[in-house]
């Protein structure tokens, strides 16, 4: 692909300004995202004559990056490091990390399933259910019933790959890219930021999180060991992001593959997370393995999020249950006080639809994100069912202002299901079929 035309291309500023656009477009940020005292809204509006101006910069070799500064965030209770760069700057990644995405795309594994577009991001789970499933129908006397599974991370990771000028990254970019690489590129990834004392640096190590070149090149940097075990004979690998899964039948074969991911790992200059290390003989039972020591016996593999067991069921771990037991908890509290003193039967309408909405995978604006794990990957159904009775007594209580199962005495179970039209995920489930 000519890559210096890519950059040049209007179509593509129009593009990323559209996705600006589309993400923060119920959010205050719309109008609080200022250069020079022009909101991200006012760009939007005027996108077009925006487009043409960044596309002719770029062009003719005139636009250039201003140095950026790296902000403190929490995202789920831990502290990350973000770049921060100018609006116009944020329009110009967005382009340069979409011409890199689509030059470097025929090199990734297809093993690979983050931040890709046409991946995604529940697939590994559902293929490694199905590869269980395969692994025990084709199971006989003559060979143990488990399976060997690595599960792996790496510490840091995005904040660990060498972006300094002896770092393979290059190399790898540039055979997809051309040498040498354009300037905006290269000045995209190896971003300069501004210091408390005033003065500039760059990195030597660490991708500038926040901005979207980040996602494409934390997938590019392990494509040697994406390749190497994905090409395994039987086996099943997948990765997303810093966190990779692979499962043998055989533990000559996984212990090989053990060696070669610390072996990649070692010369790429990154480390495995110690503490999210798992080693494990996947079986019914959990029973531990007889043929590698090191191997933990479990009955199940946590994964993205979820517990794909030994027989291929999938249910949601419990951590990201939980949080939507109490987001729906909460939901439907507040709902019922704002209803107090209605109609009890039209006040049951109206939490039985709030909670629908928590649960659907469709409604963009109100779902929980577990929600799609809940809809579309889950085959637990034990899990189903006492995640229904669950939210069915939190409704109860929110109606009733009775606590416990006594809150089904005055608004009963039934009548929750059939007569106020509360959503049931085990029927939802079974709708989609029993061989999921």
């Amino acid at each position: 692909m000519d890559v210096q035309a890519c950059l040049a291309d209007r179509r593509r500023y129009e593009r990323q300004i559209e996705r600006l656009h589309q993400r923060y477009l119920l959010s205050s940020r719309l109008f609080e995202l200022k250069q020079d005292d022009v909101s991200l809204a006012s760009i939007v509006i005027n996108r077009g004559k925006v487009a043409r101006l960044l596309a002719r910069e770029v062009s003719h070799g005139r636009y250039e990056l201003e140095p950026g500064e790296l902000r403190t965030i929490f995202v789920g209770g831990k502290k990350r490091e973000v770049f921060s760069c100018r609006l116009t700057d944020l329009i110009v990644h967005g382009v340069v990390a979409g011409v890199a995405q689509e030059a470097t795309a025929a090199r990734l594994s297809d093993r690979v399933f983050s931040y890709r577009r046409g991946f995604a991001w529940l697939s590994p789970v559902a293929q490694l259910a199905a590869y269980l499933r395969a692994e025990r129908r084709s199971r006989d006397g003559a060979r143990p019933p488990g399976v060997y599974v690595l599960r792996r991370d790496v510490a840091s990771y995005f904040d660990s790959i060498p972006i300094g000028r002896d770092s393979s990254l290059w190399p790898a970019l540039e055979a997809d890219l051309g040498r040498p690489l354009p300037e905006l590129v290269e000045g995209a990834i190896r971003a300069e930021m501004h210091l408390p004392d005033g003065g500039l640096a760059v990195r030597v190590k660490g991708l500038p999180m926040g901005q979207p070149i980040a996602g494409v090149l934390g997938n590019l940097y392990l494509t040697d060991m994406d390749r190497a075990l994905e090409r395994v004979p039987g086996a099943f690998y997948a990765r997303y992001g810093d966190d990779f899964l692979f499962a043998h039948r055989d533990p000559a074969v996984a212990a090989s593959a053990d060696a070669e991911i610390d072996a990649h790992i070692d010369r790429l200059g990154l480390a495995l997370n110690e503490k999210k290390r798992r080693t494990l003989y996947v079986t019914s039972s959990g029973r531990p393995a007889e043929e590698w020591d090191r191997a933990k016996g479990a009955p199940a593999v946590p994964f993205l999020g979820m517990r794909v067991a030994a027989d291929g069921t999938v249910g949601l771990d419990p951590s990201p249950a939980r949080v939507l037991l109490r987001e729906i908890g909460r939901r439907t509290r507040a709902t019922a006080r704002t209803l107090r003193g209605a109609d009890r039967d039209e006040m049951a309408r109206t939490v039985c639809s709030v909670v629908n909405r928590t649960l659907d995978p469709r409604s963009a604006l109100t779902h929980h994100q577990s929600a799609v794990r809940l809809r579309r990957v889950v085959t637990d159904r034990h899990q189903l069912e006492q995640l229904d009775y669950r939210i069915a007594l939190m409704v109860a209580e929110a109606v009733s202002g009775r606590s416990g199962a006594r809150a089904f005495r005055e608004v009963p179970y039934r009548a929750l299901r059939q007569d106020y039209g509360l959503v049931s995920l085990v029927a939802a489930r079974n709708a989609r079929g029993r061989g999921r």
